[in-house]
């Protein structure tokens, strides 16, 4: 497959992705519990660079960039916001470098206004104001050679819109997820996944999805609502763990190898996984989509 983009490796078939970096490197002791942020690239880049390897190791074909909560906003709460450009340019070369010739790699961008639980889709400044953090961090990432854009874990459609509208003019391919935050498996909106997905669609993404906060089982049916709503590729990236689960025990890894099942026979074609799952689960995955023996 070398040489070919996500939307080809898509229409041949089954795209798997990484797991979830932050999470895994506080696990690993590397982050304080409470960072939202990618300062690990400053303090402790050789052990992001292990994790990467971990992935691919494992058998994922898109490797993403820390740049995950890498505004400069959100890094400046660590103290590093004078340093927002090295440290989104340091994630992608390291990914870039991992990755090599057949693994792709996604350039990373999500809520930057999250830490602030204020978003209001009615407040334009709000909109401007997210529209301002990710257009300095967008060309950062565009710089370091990666192969398609992600925009991921926005709880608001209406945020995940602005970001499409920032970053719709580059020329990526574009994949954007979204979080269901709200009450009964919804956006903060109220709404569905397959009303997400075809507004994601109309407004230029390539593929559409959801990530984080979920256990395979919950994510994977809004998943295939998505599918079901529009023909673009639908992307899916539970979750393994999070603190404030009221069931707090970690989903193992041979559920998200159970899950890659069912979403393959559900036509979900870009799986991957988040906070809690790591190289293990993204191992189970490999070898339950036969990437793998």
């Amino acid at each position: 497959m070398a040489g070919e983009g996500l939307l080809e490796r898509l229409r041949e078939g089954f795209v798997l992705g990484d797991g979830g970096y932050l999470m895994e490197l506080r696990l690993r002791g590397f982050i304080q519990a409470g960072s939202m942020t990618p300062e690990v690239i400053a303090t402790h880049p050789e052990e992001v660079r292990k994790l990467t390897q971990a992935f691919k190791d494992a058998g994922a074909e898109v490797l993403q960039t820390l740049t995950f909560f890498g505004t400069s906003n959100m890094l400046k709460q660590a103290g590093l916001g004078d340093r927002a450009e090295e440290i989104n340019r340091t994630a992608c070369r390291i990914a870039r470098e991992v990755a090599g010739e057949d693994v792709l790699v996604a350039g990373n961008l999500n809520s930057p206004s999250i830490m602030y639980e204020d978003y209001d889709p009615s407040d334009s400044t709000k909109q401007a104001r997210t529209r301002a953090w990710l257009d300095e961090q967008l060309p950062w990432i565009l710089d370091e050679d990666v192969d398609f854009l992600v925009l991921e874990t926005f709880s608001w459609l209406d945020e995940a819109l602005v970001a499409l509208d920032v970053v719709k003019d580059t020329g990526m391919t574009l994949v954007a997820t979204v979080s269901m935050e709200g009450e009964g498996g919804t956006t903060l909106e109220g709404l569905s996944g397959a009303e997400c997905a075809r507004r994601l669609v109309d407004a230029g993404a390539d593929v559409v999805g959801v990530n984080c906060l979920q256990r395979p089982g919950e994510m994977l049916s809004c998943a295939v609502d998505m599918r079901r709503a529009v023909d673009a590729p639908v992307c899916c990236q539970p979750s393994a763990w999070h603190s404030w689960w009221s069931d707090s025990t970690p989903v193992p890894p041979e559920r998200f190898a159970g899950f890659a099942k069912e979403a393959m026979a559900a036509d979900v074609r870009y799986l991957g996984c988040c906070c809690g799952a790591g190289p293990g689960h993204v191992r189970a995955m490999a070898e339950a989509m036969g990437k793998v023996a």
